[in-house]
């Protein structure tokens, strides 16, 4: 009771909330060192309910990999209501209440893109540590934009449904309706049409599947529902493509980096990379992938890394995610002046004048062709 006491006056209550990936939380904060955490009870009627969750908990307090959710502790204890007695599960959890979902929808509003370096970063980490929890036999069973969190460093970390008492796939959620038709591989799409209950597919490269169809998001903007035919269950393998060819066009990608969502891709799976090819192949590049999530607004060194890519883009050595040389504006700013006056004669024609002159400093802002 004493160390229940000390840990209170340790901690500040902040709030009680409905977590899409926790649950139905309680939010603190370790007065020491800033720790947001967050508790969450569990209500079971039987000792062997409990057992079984605080078993597959201990197993997976020994996993260590850095871009894991901490569990921080996790106890159990009786608790008698008049004639029932139920037993109260209680866990310690590290919260992290950023998705990488969120990131997407402000970056859209802040009509920002993600870099290549940032792009993958994103890859090797989540197909590393695909790669660890299938070994340690716990495989990652759902790559989904609302199961990757962002820290306060702007680091990643997957939910890996340890909270659940079954975790449910990305096949399964669509089957039972849970979800829109996304973030599923074409294979899966024939058990589907069929509706079978039954997916024996291989999750490591229907991970490998979902997680090009993530950066093909990330890079366009559009959510994964629009890369399907929701009546028909089928893939639009064409339309993705022409996503891919114009947004590594229109934001400078390397050929390496197209050519590697191209592979993760693949209509067959045989096709694919797995989480240790696709690895070996980032492996050598990553020095110069981002280390972390550039915050919202960091245009200018998002662009002074596309600009890089524009310079060099043609091999993975000269690739815009290797290079690490300072750029030279002086021909951006040429080619800004010239596109401004050329919008101020067409203005002129039509009797309008914006008066760009005014404007002091140097903006960009990127629009469609057609416009």
């Amino acid at each position: 009771m004493g160390n229940q006491q000390q840990s209170e006056s340790q901690s500040e209550f902040l709030e009680k909330k409905l977590d899409p990936n926790y649950g139905e939380i309680s939010i603190y904060k370790n007065k020491a060192n800033n720790l947001i955490f967050a508790e969450i009870k569990q209500v079971f009627l039987s000792d062997t309910s409990v057992e079984s969750i605080k078993a597959s908990l201990v197993k997976r307090l020994q996993l260590n990999h850095k871009c894991l959710v901490k569990i921080l502790s996790f106890d159990s204890g009786n608790m008698d209501d008049f004639c029932s007695s139920y037993v109260v599960l209680s866990i310690t959890v590290e919260y992290l209440n950023d998705t990488l979902h969120n990131d997407i929808l402000l970056r859209k509003v802040h009509k920002t893109t993600y870099s290549e370096q940032e792009l993958c970063y994103i890859i090797y980490e989540i197909s590393n540590l695909c790669h660890y929890m299938k070994t340690m036999n716990n495989e990652i069973i759902d790559i989904y934009p609302s199961r990757i969190l962002i820290d306060d460093q702007r680091q990643i970390k997957h939910f890996d449904q340890f909270l659940e008492n079954s975790r449910i796939s990305n096949y399964y959620q669509v089957l039972f309706n849970q979800r829109d038709l996304e973030y599923v591989a074409p294979e899966q799409l024939i058990l589907l049409a069929a509706r079978d209950k039954n997916d024996t597919t291989d999750q490591e490269l229907v991970n490998i599947f979902c997680l090009g169809l993530l950066m093909v998001s990330l890079m366009s903007g559009q959510r994964c529902v629009e890369f399907y035919n929701q009546e028909k269950l089928f893939f639009k393998r064409d339309y993705v493509n022409q996503l891919i060819d114009k947004y590594c066009s229109r934001y400078q990608y390397s050929d390496f980096f197209k050519s590697t969502i191209q592979s993760m891709l693949k209509l067959h799976n045989e096709g694919r990379p797995n989480y240790q090819s696709l690895l070996q192949i980032l492996h050598p590049l990553l020095d110069s992938f981002a280390t972390f999530l550039n915050p919202i607004g960091k245009q200018r060194e998002m662009l002074e890394s596309q600009l890089h890519s524009f310079h060099t883009q043609g091999s993975p050595s000269k690739s815009g995610i290797t290079g690490c040389d300072p750029v030279d504006f002086s021909e951006i700013d040429k080619r800004i002046k010239t596109a401004r006056q050329k919008a101020q004669n067409t203005l002129d024609e039509i009797g309008l004048d914006l008066r760009l002159h005014n404007f002091a400093t140097t903006q960009i802002n990127i629009i469609e062709a057609s416009e």
